[in-house]
């Protein structure tokens, strides 16, 4: 089980029942007849396992082809981001999702529950917070050891839901408490799409890992000038080394590069304290430039070892 998995298992419970005994009292002329004992209900039984998950996707549904941006750290410790290392559609036809993952097969997913919060007494969905998921060997039945997560679309409480064309998922292996990797998955902005002209402005979600198997989130802004072809903004990471998470302050957006008109963006960061190599690249989703995705990798002073190490990851954002 992930890391991540483990800071939303499920909180389920046993509720208290309170029982209540009656008397009766006696005399040596006359006596009145004792209550009736009040049957002891049967307890009902202690709900076990998750409950089914509600009807609806798991994801995002299109006919065309998914877009895709992800980072991850190999099995050598190398981190490796960009749009090539992730592919996955959906089939309306089938309703099933298809995955490749970096070191694995091609596979569909197969989703086997849900993580969140269930009632203690009956067992029922409180709030669903995301899906785990795992894959098969190419079109086999068998299963493959990596398990993928997603983010429940009808979650209240996930920063991750709310967007209509972009969506996170990650990955992970057993023998990893955290997960391996992460991707953003969208519905492309199509070229002559973008604006061009006014300006725009982003905010949204940061989901990520560290080298050594931290979890990371945050936020991101991002500003757009669609008819000068500029972009400035800000990612303000949070950091969860093993189980505290502290934040790191801006990393504010430099060497950016973005043209009038592009679908794509890309950038590094100004670090304080390092110089360390840094790097984004994002594109748009959705009709008019209406969402956003990107993944990443960067330095960090990790605040439990003061040592230097590297997280990487994605974000999605969209237009305010």
């Amino acid at each position: 089980m992930s890391k991540s998995q483990a800071i939303q298992l499920l909180l389920c419970g046993s509720a208290a029942l309170t029982l209540g005994a009656c008397g009766g009292g006696g005399g040596s002329v006359a006596s009145t007849p004792p209550a009736p004992l009040t049957p002891t209900p049967t307890p009902s039984p202690t709900p076990t396992g998750p409950p089914p998950l509600p009807p609806g996707p798991i994801g995002l549904q299109t006919d065309g082809p998914f877009t895709t941006t992800a980072a991850s750290v190999r099995s050598n410790g190398e981190v490796a981001t960009g749009a090539d290392l992730v592919q996955f559609s959906y089939s309306p036809s089938t309703d099933r999702y298809t995955i490749t993952l970096p070191e694995f097969e091609t596979g569909q997913l197969v989703t086997q529950g849900g993580i969140g919060l269930t009632h203690p007494v009956t067992n029922e969905w409180v709030n669903l917070i995301s899906t785990y998921n795992q894959v098969t060997a190419a079109s086999t039945s068998s299963v493959q050891a990596v398990s993928v997560s997603l983010p429940w679309p009808g979650s209240t409480t996930s920063p991750y839901t709310g967007y209509k064309y972009t969506a996170i998922g990650q990955w992970s292996k057993p023998d990893h408490y955290s997960h391996t990797g992460v991707f953003a998955y969208g519905i492309p902005t199509i070229a002559g799409d973008v604006p061009l002209s006014g300006s725009a402005s982003y905010s949204g979600a940061v989901a990520g890992a560290t080298v050594q198997h931290g979890l990371v989130g945050g936020s991101v802004s991002l500003a757009f000038d669609f008819g000068a072809g500029t972009l400035s903004g800000v990612m303000k990471p949070m950091v969860a080394p093993s189980w505290d998470s502290y934040p790191l302050g801006d990393y504010t957006f430099r060497d950016t590069v973005f043209a009038k008109g592009a679908t794509s963006f890309s950038g590094a960061f100004a670090v304080p304290g390092s110089t360390a190599p840094s790097s984004f690249q994002g594109s748009f989703t959705g009709p008019q430039a209406a969402e956003l995705m990107a993944s990443w990798t960067a330095p960090f002073l990790n605040p439990e070892n003061q040592k230097w190490e590297t997280m990487f990851g994605v974000w999605i954002a969209k237009r305010q």
